[in-house]
């Protein structure tokens, strides 16, 4: 924990500048808000997603966005996005055995478990819309409509978001709600086939305690399924932590952190079989959840 804070303390302690904030930011680490960003305005935003420390051994999981957003109308914006990871695990499975998130699926029949995995790769290409149904500046609260498609040479995925936000305090309190769901296909390089429907329900609330500065607190639970329409459930997941934003008329970055806390619930064998400690870990997740954004605005009218 010491380690994921003096990271967060370090991204962010760079950014001791002065400005105005502006719209299009995110003060949150995953969940989105109801803002869009203007008519015929772009946006540069890239996301670093780490997940690292499971039961034992060494694992780190890092997960890469690079994302141009533009605003199609007022209410409407849409994104393309590059993702690629880099994983190095070895010997972090309840079992001494290398796996794990980002791992397991592509290790090779003739992969020895006992050694190290480290490896970078291309992931897949992502397509995004955002529908502003009510604005959280003008309207009583703020509601958005997300879809997002993914394709990669071993990924299919369909994701939606729910987004709810509300303002207070002259837009000064944000609270936001996501409720998110996913319908994936994984193959795996030893040729199996995994197929599942996550729902994630993650709460945050941000604070503008100084100008340019918000200071919040975002919550995840995660709800585990097979197959594309939620068959049969795995088990369900809680993380919490802190987030740290800060923007300028030029950028805006936002750090977050997310720890996984001991209350999970298990609903098979299979899942049971990897939790240590009242946290799951195996395929599922790691102790620590840690997101880095930036974005830079740029073009436009």
């Amino acid at each position: 924990m010491k380690r994921v804070l003096t990271t967060l303390a370090v991204l962010t302690a760079a950014m001791g500048f002065t400005g105005v904030a502006q719209g299009g930011e995110s003060p949150f680490g995953w969940i989105y808000t109801a803002d869009v960003h203007p008519q015929g305005t772009f946006e540069y935003e890239h996301k670093s997603f780490l997940q690292s420390r499971q039961s034992r051994g060494n694992y780190s999981y890092l997960q890469n966005k690079e994302e141009i957003e533009y605003g199609l109308t007022d209410r409407l914006q849409i994104s393309g996005y590059f993702n690629w990871s880099y994983a190095n695990a070895f010997q972090n499975g309840l079992d001494g055995l290398t796996g794990g998130p980002g791992v397991s699926q592509f290790l090779t029949p003739s992969f020895d478990p006992t050694t190290r995995y480290n490896k970078a790769r291309f992931d897949s290409l992502s397509f995004e819309a955002i529908y502003q149904v009510m604005n959280p500046i003008t309207d009583p609260f703020g509601l958005a409509l997300y879809i997002e498609p993914e394709f990669g040479p071993l990924t299919r995925e369909l994701e939606w978001r729910v987004i709810l936000q509300k303002n207070f305090l002259d837009d000064r309190l944000i609270v936001a709600l996501n409720i998110m769901g996913k319908h994936e296909r994984e193959v795996s390089l030893d040729g199996s086939i995994e197929k599942a429907s996550p729902i994630d329900l993650t709460m945050g609330v941000s604070y503008l305690f100084m100008p340019n500065w918000s200071f919040g607190i975002e919550t995840r639970i995660h709800n585990e399924f097979t197959g594309y329409l939620w068959d049969s459930p795995d088990h369900s997941a809680f993380f919490a932590g802190p987030v740290l934003h800060y923007a300028t008329k030029e950028f805006w970055v936002t750090a977050a952190w997310r720890h996984q806390l001991p209350w999970v619930q298990t609903y098979n064998d299979d899942q049971a079989s990897v939790v240590h400690r009242g946290r799951i870990f195996g395929d599922e997740h790691a102790r620590d959840e840690v997101m880095l954004r930036l974005g830079v605005p740029f073009g436009g009218k």
